[in-house]
């Protein structure tokens, strides 16, 4: 059967969704998350791509972007295969590492541009991750409260509300649904956000340990259990990580040879 033919945005902006073959980890540390952006920053230069907003989550990744019909496909393509060029070289890997095709959803109106620009900093919020758009460090949240950030273009939001502050005053409107019928399957792995008093309290309930530092001594085979059980329990990678003593990417291996 014939591929679908993309739709085209009127206004040349449309909101960009790359997911993970087999929702496969694409970001195990700080590095990858670094050398995407650098991908990012270079290859928009390359394109003449006006980016607005990214989040870089797990396994699939938001852009909302500008770009003429033509050179839409080539950039991806080329952004794609530059980082997973980089990725398979370092991880000792072949093969895909994103969907044949990525998502994309045309944007025609000023609503829907605010909408989509809320949603995708609001995915590691939905996901909790974390409480605030702000804390997290892998999206363009904070460009958009006075932080520099090359990559992206906030003037264009600013010039839609008037005014910086008529923008923060509608983020704090929004309720997190904007966009949720395209993603609604996208974060369901957690349902609740543990703070780190919290999740130390679970810790001592799940291991019966008196210390985090007692977990440096388990066999290997129950140090595991326990982190799978601690994931089961809520808690963030980053969280289990820094309470079992292990990286995070060590982390999400045990976690996903679990499933």
């Amino acid at each position: 059967m014939p591929r679908k033919s993309r739709t085209l945005s009127s206004t040349g902006i449309y909101h960009i969704v790359l997911r993970s073959v087999n929702k496969q980890i694409i970001f195990e540390e700080e590095s990858d998350y670094k050398k995407f952006l650098y991908v990012l920053s270079d290859y928009k230069k390359n394109y003449d791509i006006e980016i607005y907003a990214y989040c870089l989550m797990d396994n699939h990744i938001h852009i909302l972007l500008n770009s003429a019909p033509d050179k839409l496909s080539l950039f991806f393509l080329s952004l794609e295969t530059k980082f997973v060029k980089w990725y398979n070289n370092k991880y000792r890997r072949s093969g895909h590492l994103f969907q044949d095709r990525f998502h994309s959803f045309v944007i025609e109106d000023n609503d829907a541009f605010l909408s989509v620009l809320f949603y995708i900093h609001n995915n590691p919020v939905k996901a909790n991750i974390c409480k605030f758009q702000t804390d997290y460090r892998w999206s363009s949240a904070n460009a958009y409260y006075g932080q520099e950030n090359p990559i992206v273009n906030t003037s264009f939001a600013y010039e839609i509300v008037g005014i910086k502050e008529s923008l923060f005053r509608y983020f704090a409107t929004q309720n997190g649904s904007a966009g949720d019928r395209f993603f609604e399957n996208d974060h369901k792995e957690r349902l609740f956000y543990l703070t780190d008093e919290k999740a130390l309290e679970v810790y001592h309930a799940v291991t019966g340990l008196p210390s985090t530092s007692a977990a440096d001594n388990l066999p290997r085979t129950l140090r595991n259990n326990f982190i799978r059980k601690l994931r089961r329990k809520g808690l963030s990678s980053k969280q289990v990580s820094r309470l079992m003593g292990v990286s995070e990417s060590t982390v999400k291996r045990i976690s996903r040879s679990a499933k």
